[in-house]
């Protein structure tokens, strides 16, 4: 029976390696070396460890596209999306973040203990983090076919740090003016500087992130301040 520790131990190989946004790994290719895309490395690792197809655009090892809302996609289907509470203290499941009109989807490994194995970002590479917790997640899946253990409940973060992004209401203030100030003095339009955090600058911020290899998700959040140059 395949375990879920199984597909980290396969994406455990390629921890430094270069991410490239949409470069496509041929799940049939047992020896491709990256560079990774995050979808391309969660769907690569999965057949690798399985022999499963998931998360792509067709099921043919040899031509499967695969895509974080694919990921999603197939995982409702499946009917094996589960809560982030459950993800984090499962080793092997994935996370996911859906693709939105200003937003990159994503898709990482969980370690079981709130940490990650990914394919992050241009800046990152493929790296393992030890608290994704207190990033933008929408959900988690497993792979059907796949046997999973749980851990015990995690201890809260030690630091929850506050994200920044488009809610309705819509977030207003200060720092929020400081965030448009700071992309506009960057070379990017986030609009009329007046503290409130919409779509426009929502788009602004994710042009941002895409420019310095961030994960792209619209969101100001510690990492994206300090590119920015700003304190949240």
């Amino acid at each position: 029976m395949f375990r879920g520790e199984d597909v980290l131990e396969v994406a455990r190989k390629y921890i430094g390696a270069k991410y490239v946004l949409g470069a496509r790994a041929v799940l049939a290719n047992k020896d491709h070396k990256g560079p990774w895309d995050c979808a391309e490395l969660a769907s690569w690792c999965c057949y690798q460890a399985y022999g499963i197809v998931f998360g792509t655009y067709g099921r043919d090892p040899r031509t499967a596209d695969a895509y974080s809302g694919k990921w999603w996609e197939d995982a409702q289907k499946a009917g094996t999306l589960i809560s982030l509470e459950e993800a984090f203290v499962t080793p092997g499941a994935v996370l996911l973040r859906k693709p939105g009109a200003n937003a990159i989807g994503h898709v990482g490994f969980s370690r079981g203990d709130g940490g990650t194995v990914e394919a992050r970002g241009r800046a990152y590479g493929v790296v393992e983090t030890e608290d994704a917790r207190g990033r933008a997640w929408d959900g988690g899946a497993l792979v059907p076919g796949v046997e999973y253990s749980q851990g015990a409940p995690l201890a809260p973060p030690a630091r929850v740090s506050m994200l920044y992004r488009v809610r309705h209401p819509f977030m207003r203030g200060e720092v929020v003016e400081r965030i448009q100030k700071a992309l506009r003095k960057r070379g990017f339009h986030p609009g009329r500087a007046d503290g409130v955090y919409g779509p426009l600058t929502e788009a602004s911020v994710f042009n941002f992130q895409a420019f310095k290899g961030l994960a792209a998700d619209g969101m100001v959040g510690p990492e994206t301040a300090r590119a920015l140059g700003i304190d949240l």
